[in-house]
């Protein structure tokens, strides 16, 4: 050994050869995030594809429906998830479901009136705390009989079927079967009874699982939600995924507002030459939002980070391919309302074939994207760069 240099003790070592995923779980075992191994997801990459898997599920179910919805729309599409839904409990079907009150406004009536077992998020009114109008349930969650699952980010509406013609929503979602299922189980019961409701006993039910050429297999999921240490989790998962990336990134978020720790975080993620995409909408229903996730452009285009501003479509959903083989999908922004605000549910699923999947299903946005330059964003009218700078000023609420 050379005079003078320290031997590097073995735990550094071993400290630095450890993957992301091995990164992941060990802050999940310290953080009590539930983990399971020989889970089955299938792909529900288009809003389609998602509410025609709610339908399919609530039609099959034989002994229990549980939800969370953000936004339950009085329309063709949520008046015919309530109609299943009556139908699923004619034949004997155990019914409960958190739906936000805000979110879900003109369909209370509906609902209040259907005589399922909902519950209301922080239902508004002069009862309800001003510090908590803020504070909803964001999450889309339904699961049947303990034993199936979807998750994503489209809400039961019609704006979330993308067969209808442009300007409505763009979501992803998964299906899910295995042992995460009791893992969602457990947290709907958290969120059920935070609302009030008795926990829902669980009925067994036997249930043989899909199969299918559209089923991927043996995937390890980690499930991350605000319920289970608060929207603190979300953002310390996101910074810890951000500070151990080797390769690439692509991150795909409806409402892309970082606050200062995370942007700094994606920044020296990119000076260690982490390959960065970023696709956010090009058309948005919050222009304030869309201009305060602007204001961060500028810096991230300089450094290096390709940003696509997806066309045609309101892009609404909360995904991220991560590495080689990792993926992050729910309902959770990248912003304060979710990390500091909202209850939020995302998945991150170890999987090679899915990864390249929701890679082949982002490409197709990116080809409908308009790819922004460091010159046109240079060019752009000092008024322009004036307002989206005024409206970072509220990263925090946004």
């Amino acid at each position: 050994m050379l005079q003078g240099v320290s031997p590097i003790p073995i735990q550094a070592i071993r400290t630095r050869a450890l993957s992301l995923w091995q990164r992941l779980m060990n802050y999940g075992r310290r953080n009590q995030l539930p983990f399971s191994e020989g889970n089955a997801v299938r792909p529900r990459f288009r809003g389609a594809q998602i509410l025609d898997s709610v339908r399919t599920l609530i039609d099959g179910a034989r002994a229990t429906i549980h939800f969370e919805m953000y936004a339950w729309a009085d329309d063709a599409t949520g008046r015919d998830f309530l109609d299943r839904m009556l139908a699923a409990r004619a034949r004997g079907v155990q019914i409960k479901g958190v739906v936000d009150h805000l979110g879900s406004w003109d369909a209370v009536r509906m609902l209040e009136t259907s005589g399922l077992d909902i519950r209301f998020y922080h239902p508004i009114g002069w009862n309800l705390p001003w510090r908590l109008w803020n504070r909803r349930n964001h999450r889309k969650l339904l699961i049947v009989d303990g034993a199936k699952a979807l998750v994503g980010s489209a809400n039961w509406a019609d704006e979330y079927n993308d067969e209808i013609p442009p300007k409505y929503y763009r979501d992803m979602g998964l299906e899910v079967q295995g042992p995460v299922v009791g893992h969602l189980e457990a947290d709907f019961r958290k969120s059920w009874m935070r609302t009030g409701g008795a926990g829902p006993v669980p009925r067994k039910v036997l249930v043989v699982p899909e199969t299918g050429p559209d089923w991927i297999r043996e995937v390890p999921i980690q499930l991350v939600s605000s319920l289970n240490g608060g929207g603190r989790v979300l953002r310390r998962h996101l910074r810890l995924i951000l500070g151990q990336l080797r390769d690439r990134v692509v991150l795909a978020n409806a409402y892309f507002i970082p606050g200062p720790r995370v942007l700094r975080a994606m920044l020296r993620a990119v000076e260690r030459g982490v390959k960065m995409d970023l696709i956010a909408p090009g058309d948005s229903d919050h222009r304030f939002v869309q201009a305060a996730s602007r204001a961060t452009f500028d810096r991230l285009l300089r450094a290096g980070v390709r940003i696509w501003e997806r066309r045609e479509r309101v892009f609404h959903a909360k995904v991220a391919v991560l590495d080689d083989d990792l993926v992050m999908l729910g309902s959770a922004n990248l912003d304060s309302v979710s990390f500091r605000h909202n209850l939020e549910l995302s998945l991150m699923l170890r999987s090679r074939i899915l990864a390249v999947a929701l890679q082949e299903a982002l490409d197709e946005d990116r080809a409908k994207s308009r790819l922004l330059t460091t010159l046109e964003w240079e060019a752009l009218p000092a008024f322009h760069r004036v307002i989206q700078r005024f409206a970072y000023l509220f990263w925090r609420w946004l």
